[in-house]
């Protein structure tokens, strides 16, 4: 009997063992370099009614590495995952120090969003992710802007590297603005889902809706100034938080705000208007985060993740940041 060459044996067992995972994608490098809540004061570690929870600027040297634009944490807190708004996904762990702050990410991969065909998103239009919801059954929801959609992805170890199905989606979505889609998506306790635009205005809310496969009734989410709601998430208590991003074109990210929406506001036709649990101005760190995610410590202490989309560019960073509500 021929032998196999040893290395067409190796990439053969590096395959079964990637299939084995379960995560596809491609093992990358990503650096942490903690950065403090107040670059001026490192003994700042509080914020509105937000505790901190230690930040971490992420650097890699792979090129695909950036954009990421929606987040969700397991509920142990052990594992991310993101989308990116070039048509990717990326997974990584959480590891905290002794405090429960921020230490690293490790075991990064990296990949791509793909089709209900199995291929890979082909150009801008069609890879633009900017929204990210878990199900109680593990899969996800990618929400997409340009070309508005829904795509459940099924559960399963990394959900995002597999194949998904298109969703039903409110019935005007289409007329959304391209760059003004459905940024903050989230699955509710009772079953359902809300999702929230950012730019599509109606007087003094942006549009919403709360639904999903059974149909979509529409809501708003009151702004205040520039801000805008850039992502939300599921609090363990079933409220909602909602991130509020303000830009201005000659000046960049000029504030971010972390919003707390009650329960009992999410009904047919309602506005919601949240209440500021943490106002993010100069001189705290900033960027352009985009990405909310929360979950329920040891202790039962309410706990908020946020990232930043660096838009692949040397001038902006991906930071992920953690905060604990205070008691």
């Amino acid at each position: 009997m021929r032998r196999m060459p040893a290395c067409l044996f190796l990439l053969l067992f590096t395959t079964l063992a990637t299939g084995q995972e379960g995560t596809g994608g491609d093992s990358i490098a990503v650096r942490s370099t903690a950065v403090p809540l107040d670059p001026s004061d490192p003994a700042v570690t509080r914020v509105g009614k937000l505790e901190y929870r230690g930040g971490l600027h992420l650097t890699s040297d792979d090129k695909r590495f950036g954009g990421l634009s929606a987040l969700s944490v397991s509920g142990d807190g052990s594992r991310l995952t993101a989308v990116t708004d070039q048509g990717g996904w990326l997974t990584a762990g959480i590891e905290y120090d002794e405090r429960g702050w921020l230490k690293q990410i490790k075991d990064a991969r990296i990949g791509l969003l793909h089709t209900p065909a199995g291929r890979p998103l082909a150009t801008k239009e069609f890879q633009d992710a900017e929204s990210l919801a878990r199900l109680p059954d593990g899969s996800m929801i990618v929400g997409f802007e340009r070309s508005h959609r829904l795509w459940k992805y099924p559960a399963a170890e990394n959900p995002l590297d597999g194949k998904p199905w298109p969703m039903r989606v409110p019935n005007n979505l289409y007329k959304a603005p391209p760059n003004g889609g459905i940024e903050a998506l989230g699955s509710l306790w009772d079953g359902r889902l809300f999702a929230l635009t950012e730019y599509w205005i109606d007087k003094d809310a942006v549009r919403g809706w709360l639904g999903g496969g059974a149909g979509w009734w529409p809501i708003g989410y009151k702004f205040q100034g520039a801000f805008r709601p850039s992502d939300a998430a599921v609090m363990p208590n079933d409220d909602l938080a909602v991130l509020e991003r303000a830009y201005n074109p000659n000046r960049g990210i000029t504030g971010i705000r972390i919003a707390h929406v009650r329960t009992e506001q999410l009904r047919k036709g309602a506005k919601l208007e949240g209440e500021i649990l943490a106002d993010l101005k100069p001189p705290l760190t900033l960027d352009n985060f985009e990405g909310i995610n929360s979950r329920a410590d040891a202790e039962g202490r309410t706990l908020f993740y946020v990232v930043s989309d660096n838009n692949f560019s040397e001038q902006q960073r991906t930071l992920l940041l953690l905060f604990a509500l205070a008691d």
